[in-house]
Parts: structure tokens; C-alpha cells; sequence
């Protein structure tokens, strides 16, 4: 029965999907447009918990000013969906022109190349991250793999692994990424690692970050220790709708020579800042903050 619910799922949604990804990318905006208010408005879709998020992250800002960046988020974020729906049919010329690097990334990731150095990339949840697997593999010499969590409907799991593997990244489960990457340690590549979501308060790091106790994931850091990987700490910049700048800055050449937390830390510090320059970006809807942190961590 529940395969297939899975299958009515998808080859419902599938037309939709499809006539959204081949509209003019103006009548997309005026369709999301109508889809924010719907969302926002309408469903009140997590309104609860971005407002919590908001209220305690910004505690100097006024209420005013917090209503204008929920606002903000909820438009940003029904565009990003859509935007997301455009991936399934864009050609690699245009996918490329929808997420660029700059130059100082292209030569920072030049230089780690001829270097023989592979690399972690740590990002967060801000901007359109599925971007990244489109648009980036297309911009480098490394092979580039993302760690993804496998969806709960196989078809839909299937449709998105398709789509980040469209322009030649590759991609690893988030319980096969150590296997994967020890396997692959003599290829020069770049793995990306999203380092804002909520793991087990008990086996986690803690810090502040957003003026909040937080649980952070420590996994990145450890296996670029391991294995004497460089990181770098990745954002997407929008500049405009449907496009994007990549900018990557250097945390370490070699992870192995790093303090304890040292990585986790400087990555954090840096996704705070963006996140504090635009938040709209970011995404709140996430329940980021729903651990409580134990005594004694």
C-alpha cells in the first residue's frame, strides 16, 4: 500500500513539476508571488516556528524589523522552491549562468588543486543550496560529491539524486560518507557537507551561534582531520532572482593541523556573519534550536 501511495505521490506531481521548470522565469515569479501569500498567509506554513527563530537569534531588533525579515524570508522562500523546479529542465550553459563562482574562488580552488589537496566544503542552509551540485562541478577540476539523506518516497528520492548528479557530482548517504571518501581519498575532489542541521544533543558540539546554546555536527571536522583534507566554508550570494554568486573562503590547507573545534568554530563564525547580512537567506523554518543542552556540555 505505502509503494504505492509513493507512486500516486509522484506521478501526480511530476506534470506540475515539469510545466513549472519550462515557464519563462518572469510568469514564475508572478505564480510565486501567489504561492507566498497562499504559504504565508493562507497555510501559515511554520509561522510559529520562524517567528521563535527570528525573535531569538535578533534580540536587538525590533518587532517591526523582525516582521520585515519574516516577510522577506517567506517570499525568498517560495521562490526558492521554484526556482529549484527550473533545475529539471535548464541546460549546463544555463545552469552555469545561474550559479557562478568569482574569481577569488576559482583561484582559490585552482590553487588547491595544483596543490593536490582535496577538500571539504561546509555550507549552510542559505540561498539555493541546490545549486551547488548544478552549478559548480561545472566550474572545477575536482570531482564533486554532496552528502544527501535519502528521501522517504523511493521515486522522489530517485527524481532529486538525478538532478544533483545532472552535471557529473556524484553523491554520498549520510551514513556511507566516511566509507565513501576513505575509498576515494587518492582522487582530488570536493565534498560538500550542509553543517547547520540539528544532530543528537548528547554526541554533539556546543556553542553559541545566533545568540543560542547549539547543537553543531563535529562529523566534517573529525573526517578532515582523518584524512589531512583542506576546508573551506562555502555561501551562495544572490544577487538577483535565479542568480547566484559562489564565494569560498579557506579555513585550513590541512585539517590534521587544526585545534579541536578550530574548523567547527571558524565555519560557524562565518555562516553567522552572512546569515546576520541577509537573513532572509536562511532557513528557518528548520526547528534548529529544539534541543535543550545537557547539563555539563
Amino acid at each position: 500500500m505505502k509503494k504505492f501511495s509513493h507512486a500516486l505521490a509522484y506521478y501526480f506531481s511530476i506534470p506540475f513539476l515539469y510545466f513549472f521548470s519550462i515557464l519563462p522565469w518572469p510568469v514564475l515569479y508572478i505564480i510565486t508571488s501567489f504561492f507566498y501569500l497562499v504559504l504565508y498567509y493562507g497555510i501559515g506554513y511554520r509561522r510559529k516556528i520562524v517567528r521563535k527563530n527570528l525573535t531569538l537569534s535578533f534580540p536587538e531588533k525590533t518587532s517591526e524589523e523582525l516582521k520585515r525579515i519574516e516577510v522577506r524570508f517567506y517570499r525568498y522562500f517560495t521562490e526558492m522552491i521554484f526556482e529549484t523546479f527550473k533545475l529539471f529542465t535548464l541546460s549546463d550553459k544555463r545552469k552555469l549562468e545561474c550559479c557562478k563562482m568569482d574569481d577569488e574562488t576559482k583561484a582559490l580552488y585552482n590553487d588547491l588543486y595544483i596543490k593536490g589537496r582535496s577538500s571539504i566544503m561546509v555550507m549552510g542552509h542559505y540561498g539555493n543550496w541546490e545549486y551547488c551540485p548544478n552549478g559548480l562541478p561545472l566550474q572545477s577540476e575536482f570531482q564533486s560529491y554532496v552528502i544527501y539523506h535519502p528521501l522517504t518516497n523511493p521515486y522522489f528520492d530517485q527524481l532529486m539524486s538525478r538532478l544533483r548528479t545532472s552535471t557529473g557530482c556524484k553523491l554520498y548517504t549520510m551514513t556511507g560518507t566516511l566509507k565513501g571518501m576513505i575509498s576515494n581519498r587518492n582522487e582530488l575532489n570536493v565534498t560538500a557537507f550542509l553543517s547547520d542541521q540539528s544532530p543528537d544533543p548528547n554526541g554533539a558540539y556546543w556553542t553559541k551561534f545566533l545568540n543560542q546554546d547549539t547543537a553543531v555536527f563535529i562529523g566534517s571536522e573529525k573526517i578532515a582531520q582523518k584524512l589531512q583534507m583542506a576546508v573551506v566554508y562555502g555561501c551562495l550570494e544572490r544577487v538577483k532572482r535565479g542568480k547566484y554568486i559562489f564565494h569560498a573562503q579557506l579555513i585550513c590547507e590541512d585539517a590534521s593541523k587544526t585545534q579541536p573545534a578550530e574548523i567547527t568554530e571558524s565555519h560557524l563564525r562565518m555562516l553567522e556573519r552572512d546569515i546576520q547580512k541577509a537573513p532572509e537567506y536562511w532557513l528557518w523554518t528548520h526547528r534548529r534550536w529544539k534541543h535543550v543542552r545537557p547539563e555539563g556540555m
